[in-house]
């Protein structure tokens, strides 16, 4: 039979361990809040918004999400073109009538822009977070036969109508924010997003998780790889 002393030192030996633990995952959540990155701008219609000062000088550098839809604005609502070589992209902002009203960071990486006499970097970063995750088509299939997600389309109508997963809700991403009570209260219900290619569906995903929503599967890929692997569209 254990003695008195005995449990007293098996007590204090676990209550010991017990914070240690308690300290190490406060140590490891606060390395990981250290090391994500600050995000630039808002997130504003489904576009992420950054504001430029084009007489501001050098060195302007932003970090975004790879998958980003960007919009350009000036503190003053003055027009401002961006050019971002690597990218062959060139676009000015506000935009004319018709044009699309955003341009696309697809790819992660470093990329240097300049916007009048400014001249930064863009840095497009993939989208880590709790309750989020990404999957290849083939995944997606089998994690919609296993758990029934709400699967949720965030194209546009047509896009849409041109065929689209079945049983599929549609919420085009530009108004996502605006129509979050068309996915229900469950917020821990999973969410099973996609769009064309994964780059809707991230910006989708990162709204859903900002708004509560504690479970978002992307495909990765989008409804191009779903098709090209064969798996069954609805039109």
């Amino acid at each position: 039979m254990l003695s008195r002393v005995s449990i007293l030192l098996v007590i204090t030996a676990l209550t010991v361990s017990f914070a240690a633990c308690g300290g190490a995952d406060s140590e490891s959540q606060a390395t990981a809040e250290a090391t994500a990155p600050t995000v630039s701008g808002r997130v504003e219609a489904g576009l992420r918004v950054l504001t430029v000062d084009p007489t501001a000088g050098e060195g302007i550098n932003h970090t975004i999400y790879r998958g980003d839809y960007l919009r350009l604005e000036t503190p003053n609502g003055d027009a401002v073109t961006i050019t971002v070589p690597e990218l062959k992209i060139q676009k000015t902002f506000p935009v004319a009538e018709g044009e699309k009203a955003y341009f696309k960071m697809p790819n992660a990486g470093l990329f240097a822009y300049t916007t009048g006499e400014v001249s930064g970097t863009i840095e497009a970063v993939e989208y880590t977070a709790s309750g989020y995750q990404e999957v290849s088509a083939m995944e997606g299939a089998e994690l919609i036969k296993n758990i029934d997600p709400l699967v949720l389309d965030v194209r546009t109508p047509g896009e849409y109508a041109s065929g689209h997963l079945e049983n599929s809700l549609l919420v085009p991403v530009q108004v996502l924010q605006a129509e979050l009570g068309q996915l229900g209260t469950d917020k821990d219900k999973p969410i099973f997003v996609y769009c064309r290619s994964g780059n809707r569906s991230t910006v989708a995903s990162k709204v859903l998780l900002d708004h509560g929503f504690t479970n978002v599967v992307n495909l990765r890929h989008g409804i191009g790889e779903w098709q090209a692997k064969n798996l069954p569209i609805v039109r």
